[in-house]
């Protein structure tokens, strides 16, 4: 009742004050703010944790394995070993000449795979860098390494193969190591391959009266076959299978190029009446009676390739008597042993001892032989 009066008594136009009133017996309380909270046993982070960085590598690569400074078989893969996997920007080895094939990654080695081959009798380079790098390690460091391999010469047996391939033996391969034809690299692999690898086969002569051989040795018969080849190929006619001997026989093979001639020899029976056969092949295509030397320089007997030719020169020596005889224009001469050799020389007859050491003809006959000869074709000289 008395808020009613108070109203009733207040002046007109003047506005009376809202004055909040509460109900008897309750107590007003501040408005509170409202926090958010995260369900039990959980917690926000306020900043990210710290990231452990990378251990950086403390030991520098290694190489644990080369070549040997030999290499017996050069279509083999080359390995380098290092002391970890190599890392993807680590650079590969160089080899100097340079030889087509590639370099690889494959577990802990670089490891080389020729085309081919490395080429027999060389040397090369094997250059390893400085910046090579195994995975998780520094690199290699200081300056680039390099090692000096040579390549071995491939053994006789090989050699006698290859130059029976090519028809410079009178023998052939037992199959099925038969003739390499060529014409592709990959046939150029395969020579390279029984070159370094010669397969367990045998020769079998292909000729009646075959020049014997011995398999696995450089003996006359191989050696007067090595000096054709050499010949016919513009090679120095040494004998010797060197470097460029190798790389002309591998080429040869390749491409199928066997001697065009056919197979030919001399022999020379010492037998009254003595006789000079000329061989070609299966057939003897010349025969005559011919002198050896006489008692005191007797032609010494065996098997010789032919290692020098005239048309026409001039001889001299010694006499079995000591005196001294020097024969200008001697005609046709095929020097086989020392100062023998198989030539024309004008006698009253022929078919028994007279010369001094060398293999007499009738001048007209040593005409007829010269040119089937060549340097490298054998004379046999039998008693």
């Amino acid at each position: 009742m008395l808020s009613l009066a108070i109203a009733a008594f207040a002046p007109a136009g003047v506005a009376l004050a809202s004055t909040p009133t509460t109900s008897v017996g309750t107590t007003q309380t501040a408005p509170t703010t409202s926090t958010p909270t995260t369900p039990t046993g959980e917690t926000t982070p306020t900043t990210p944790p710290a990231q452990t960085p990378p251990a950086k590598p403390k030991l520098r690569t290694r190489i644990t394995a080369l070549p040997g400074s030999t290499i017996v078989d050069g279509t083999a893969p080359l390995k380098v070993r290092l002391s970890g996997a190599p890392a993807p920007v680590s650079p590969v080895p160089m080899l100097s000449p340079g030889v087509a094939g590639k370099w690889t990654a494959v577990g802990r080695y670089y490891s080389f795979a020729p085309k081919s081959t490395l080429e027999p009798c060389s040397t090369y380079t094997l250059t390893v860098w400085a910046g090579t790098t195994a995975t998780g390690e520094l690199p290699l460091g200081g300056r680039r390494r390099t090692y000096t391999l040579h390549v071995a010469c491939p053994g006789i047996q090989a050699l006698q193969q290859g130059l029976a391939r090519l028809n410079y033996l009178p023998y052939s391969i037992d199959n099925p190591h038969g003739a390499n034809s060529g014409g592709s690299p990959e046939r150029r692999a395969l020579a390279a391959r029984y070159a370094f690898r010669p397969p367990a086969a045998r020769l079998v002569a292909n000729v009646p009266d075959a020049p014997g051989l011995w398999y696995g040795a450089l003996d006359p018969t191989t050696h007067g076959a090595l000096m054709v080849f050499q010949l016919n190929h513009g090679l120095s006619v040494t004998g010797a299978p060197d470097r460029s001997t190798w790389a002309s026989l591998l080429a040869a093979e390749t491409l199928g190029h066997g001697d065009p001639a056919p197979y030919t020899w001399v022999t020379v029976s010492e037998s009254i009446p003595e006789t000079l056969q000329v061989h070609r092949g299966r057939h003897v295509v010349l025969s005559s009676a011919t002198n050896t030397g006489v008692a005191g320089a007797t032609t010494e007997r065996g098997t010789f390739p032919i290692y020098s030719r005239f048309t026409s020169t001039t001889m001299s020596g010694t006499n079995p008597d000591g005196s001294k005889y020097s024969d200008p224009g001697v005609p046709w001469v095929n020097y086989f042993n020392g100062g023998d050799a198989v030539h024309g020389f004008p006698r009253g007859s022929y078919g028994s001892p007279q010369s001094n050491g060398c293999v007499e003809l009738p001048i007209e006959t040593a005409a007829r032989v010269f040119p089937l000869l060549s340097i490298g074709d054998l004379v046999i000289v039998n008693g």
